[in-house]
């Protein structure tokens, strides 16, 4: 009898279903060459050195020379899948970009809550592509891909007025671009592009980005969730005041100023208060509708 009692509970457990998020899948962001390439770069590679900067005492991915823009998409188990997404701007200056630190470690706490994350592999460093406007790639790059993950919305299984853009350090200028500026940064290069990059939510993390070139503010821009510290040099001044023009405008938005932590934290816990600054956005996230199923 015990023998037919395991077998019949392995067989149940054999035939029921089983939940867990698909693995990664990853699209070229541009159907050929982006735009404005006019320097061969070396080869795509991480710079990362054991004299590289810490970050809650581990070492930060440093990738650099990216030609080749991408997206990884990063699905949540079915049982949570809430039907918004997020794309996810790592920073680095427009250097290089920390894609472990405030890119696949995102990714991995947004479909913990339900969200599917895309992880956006913007070209850097920008400076080679245009010293007078190092940040322009990422805001092409930022904006193509809004365009893109909208018009194959249906492929990922996600809702097209449900998809937002978080963006650290550099990485808010993909955010604000594609949050505040209207004019598209490049000519439409296929059909993807007839499709709106505007974000249904916007959040710069402690962005060292402010109010984007040909921004316009009104009430149909979409709401925005914002970090920065106390102590993260003038970009807590810069950040204060595009909440400031927000408000102005009437602009939904919300905006946590710690007292301490610097700059360039991503997700890593340490005994500052400001590392928690996920779980605050995750109560936006509710508040605002976008983790209801």
């Amino acid at each position: 009898m015990k023998y037919l009692a395991r077998s019949f509970i392995l067989i149940l457990l054999a035939s029921a279903p089983v939940f867990s998020a698909a693995d990664p899948i990853t699209w070229n962001l541009w159907p050929g060459e982006a735009p404005g390439e006019i320097e061969t770069l070396p080869p795509e590679s991480d710079s990362t050195t054991d004299d590289s900067r810490l970050a809650a005492g581990k070492r930060v991915t440093r990738l650099q020379n990216v030609s080749v823009p991408t997206l990884t998409i990063y699905k949540p188990d079915p049982r949570i899948d809430t039907g918004a997404s997020v794309i996810i701007a790592p920073g680095g200056g427009f250097r290089i970009l920390a894609i472990d630190l405030e890119g696949t470690e995102v990714a991995e706490w947004a479909t913990s809550i339900g969200l599917t994350a895309i992880v956006l592999k913007y070209r850097v460093p920008g400076a080679a592509r245009n010293p007078d406007k190092p940040w322009f790639a990422a805001a092409q790059d930022g904006q193509r891909a809004m365009s893109l993950v909208r018009s194959r919305s249906a492929e990922l299984g996600i809702d097209p007025d449900r998809i937002g853009i978080m963006g650290f350090s550099a990485g808010g200028a993909p955010v604000t671009y594609t949050a505040l500026v209207p004019e598209r940064l490049y000519e439409p290069v296929d059909r993807h592009d007839s499709h709106s990059f505007r974000p249904a939510f916007a959040a710069p993390i402690y962005s060292g980005w402010w109010m984007p070139e040909g921004a316009e503010l009104s009430e149909s821009c979409p709401p925005f969730f914002m970090v920065i510290t106390y102590d993260d040099k003038d970009r807590s001044i810069g950040m204060s005041e595009v909440f400031i023009e927000l408000k102005k405008a009437n602009v939904s938005a919300e905006m946590h100023i710690y007292s301490e932590g610097g700059h360039g934290y991503g997700l890593r816990r340490t005994e500052k208060p400001v590392t928690s600054w996920n779980d605050r956005m995750e109560d936006w996230l509710r508040l605002k509708g976008f983790l209801e199923k």
